[in-house]
Parts: C-alpha cells; sequence; structure tokens
C-alpha cells in the first residue's frame, strides 16, 4: 500500500508541479502557498512527516551546495548560501525533534528527491543548470509547504504541529523567493 501511495505521490507531483503550473502563479505574490492537491496525497502520520521533512532538508542543502559550486547567476548563489544555512538550523531543529520523539532519522533521501539531485547533478552548466536549479526549488518548496501546512494544522502530536507551524513561514518564504529568482534573458 505504501508503495502505491509512493508511487501515486510522485507522479501528482510530477503533474501537479512541472513548470507551467507554478510558472502562472503572479511573480508579486511574497508567500508559496499550499498545493491542496499535493496535502490530498499526504500522510497524517508522524514517521512520514519525520522521514519526508528530513529528506527535503538534505535534498535542499545538497542541491544548494551544488548550485554554489556551478550557479552562474549571482542572485542563485546568495539564494543558494540562504537555503544551506536555514535547512541546516531546521534539519538540527528536526533531528532534535526526532530525538525527543524516540524516531530514527534516515541518512538518504527518497527516491523522488535523490532523482531530483540526480538530474541537477547530471552534467549541467550554466544558464542550463541556473534553470534545473530554480525549477527543483519551487518544487521541493511546493512538496515541503504542503507538507508542512498540512502537519500544522492536523499533525495530532502538539510538538510536531509546533515544529511545523514554527517553520512553514520560512518554507514560504523560500519557495516565493525561488519562484522570484531571475530566469536567463533569451
Amino acid at each position: 500500500m505504501k508503495l502505491v501511495h509512493s508511487a501515486a505521490l510522485a507522479v501528482s507531483l510530477s503533474l501537479i508541479l512541472a513548470p507551467s503550473a507554478y510558472a502562472a502563479d503572479t511573480a508579486d505574490q511574497d508567500k508559496m502557498k499550499p498545493s491542496g492537491a499535493m496535502q490530498m496525497l499526504m500522510d497524517d502520520d508522524a514517521k512520514d512527516f519525520f522521514e519526508t521533512a528530513a529528506s527535503a532538508n538534505m535534498l535542499e542543502i545538497d542541491a544548494s551546495k551544488l548550485a554554489l559550486e556551478r550557479a552562474t547567476d549571482p542572485a542563485l548563489k546568495t539564494y543558494a548560501q540562504m537555503m544551506v544555512k536555514d535547512h541546516t538550523k531546521a534539519s538540527g531543529e528536526l533531528m532534535a525533534l526526532a530525538k525527543k520523539k524516540d524516531v530514527v532519522l534516515e541518512t538518504k533521501l527518497l527516491k523522488r528527491h535523490q532523482m531530483m539531485l540526480d538530474d541537477l547533478a547530471s552534467e549541467k552548466q550554466g544558464s542550463e543548470f541556473d534553470d534545473e536549479y530554480r525549477d527543483k526549488m519551487v518544487t521541493s518548496h511546493k512538496e515541503a509547504v504542503s507538507l508542512f501546512d498540512e502537519a500544522a494544522r492536523d499533525s495530532k502530536d502538539p510538538d510536531i504541529k509546533a515544529f511545523a507551524a514554527k517553520t512553514l513561514p520560512t518554507l514560504q518564504a523560500h519557495g516565493g523567493a525561488a519562484k522570484k529568482l531571475p530566469k536567463p534573458k533569451g
């Protein structure tokens, strides 16, 4: 059942979060809103929250470290520095909460996050890399905003609910900033 759920989530993510879906959002919007369709696919399970949140943090840190090496646009490098700093902090807080709840966090990415990182790392250079990094940050933050919004509203665990509510505004700001990152001219 979990495999079917994961496959459905991956397919839905690719359809829901395709570039044309978020391109229609206004550039003036400062905070990313959760995806209703994404939230319908998420489990209201503490273990799934920890697993997905930890993997999303690792993806955003690893992708941003890659962007610090490969991005050509200074705005992307600045954004990547913010991602590494903020998501490293969030990872530490998540690990502390997981320890308090006796949850062991995975140290490897979920398959969908690994695929995103692998795609980004696959020999892309210049503006092609910049485009991919920007798109991956929008996509990953759309998922994270939906996950944390759901947990902040509906988690049965008050500690998870509080952590999600505290972290959500930062994720929304990251997502909004990702959508505003400059696109190559031409």
